[in-house]
């Protein structure tokens, strides 16, 4: 019985022991400031890819989006709304290429990037377009878990194959 009372009392004493306190060594940063800290590095990346691959005319858009015309299209614009084929081949800022497909959607309507549905909004029948589009307006914050790292700005050389009302 006084065994137990020597280690109550000793977890008692070790309870009330004051511990030394624990320094933080993290810099908190507002999440806002936060992200325009990586939206302006991510500008950066880019502004830095069309320097280094000498991409003369291109243009940044209001959604933070470069786009260069690389060939001219006819008949009537694609709008939100229109059924549409295209094709796509992507790749990763590094140049590394990350597939080549063509689709049907509905522009405006499906599963594909936000940045894609922009892009390929306007363009008439047979037009080229080379688009650099940030991540939070490509695959966002996860990539695609597959060739497709997190928080990636990706390149789209698309044409418009077919519009349809």
């Amino acid at each position: 019985m006084v065994r137990v009372a020597t280690i109550a009392f000793a977890l008692a004493l070790c309870a009330c022991a004051e511990r030394p306190a624990v320094e933080e060594s993290s810099i908190d940063i507002d999440p806002v400031e936060r992200q325009k800290m990586y939206l302006a590095q991510e500008r950066a990346q880019l502004e830095a890819y069309i320097q280094s691959h000498e991409l003369e005319g291109i243009e940044r858009n209001g959604y933070g989006m470069y786009e260069l015309s690389m060939a001219p299209g006819e008949g009537t614009p694609a709008e939100f709304g229109d059924a549409i084929v295209y094709s796509a081949t992507v790749y990763l800022l590094d140049d590394s290429g990350v597939g080549q497909y063509t689709d049907t959607v509905e522009l405006g309507r499906s599963e594909m990037e936000i940045g894609l549905h922009e892009s390929l909004k306007g363009m008439k029948k047979g037009e080229k377009k080379l688009v650099l589009i940030p991540s939070f307006l490509a695959r966002g914050l996860a990539g695609d878990l597959d060739k497709v790292p997190p928080q990636s700005p990706l390149r789209y050389d698309i044409r418009l194959i077919q519009v349809g009302r």
